[in-house]
């Protein structure tokens, strides 16, 4: 049975309670490597996707760069968490980006001190995505693309589902792309 919740009530979400929403659909909301979270919301003209998933199953490692082109590499890999792609008909044009970067994964000033590199990542790290999108047919978006699941093919994607019908959520199997929101 689904349980379907008015957008009314959810105007406003930020990144944040979009993630915790993803965490509940995770069981209970452990860093699990080979597992990605996914939000789509749809609410008037506006898309917002968030996208959140673990470091290691982005860069294959958790470890700070060891020098400049390290750096350089891992931000070219974190590049390839790009825009996703709804529907074309929905005219849907991108009008905000955050994506995690290198510089506030791997802080420079930590390079420095490997004690504190150390103590730092020795915890389980997140690459974080959000991409907002204005849509000039919102009632038009049939599905929302994520290329970048092409690429990172061994992650499964959990993802909440929070349209204008309702709240659902699914689970892409990995190297699976599109999420429907019909």
């Amino acid at each position: 049975m689904k349980r379907f919740v008015r957008l009314e009530c959810l105007a406003g979400l930020g990144f944040g309670l979009l993630m915790l929403l993803s965490n509940l659909a995770n069981a209970a909301g452990v860093h699990q490597h080979g597992l990605a979270d996914a939000a789509v919301v749809v609410e008037g003209q506006s898309l917002t996707v968030s996208f959140r998933a673990p470091l290691m199953d982005i860069l294959g490692t958790e470890q700070p760069p060891a020098d400049a082109a390290a750096r350089v590499r891992y931000a070219d890999r974190l590049k390839q968490v790009s825009e996703p792609l709804p529907s074309p008909v929905a005219g849907c044009r991108l009008s905000h980006e955050t994506r995690s970067g290198v510089a506030a994964l791997f802080p420079e000033s930590q390079q420095h001190d490997p004690d504190h590199a150390h103590h730092e990542h020795s915890h389980h790290a997140d690459v974080e995505a959000e991409w907002t999108f204005q849509c000039q047919s919102p009632d038009k978006l049939s599905d929302v693309t994520l290329p970048f699941l092409a690429i990172f093919s061994g992650l499964a994607t959990e993802v909440i589902l929070l349209l204008p019908d309702g709240q659902s959520a699914l689970r892409l199997a990995p190297g699976n792309t599109r999420i429907p929101l019909e």
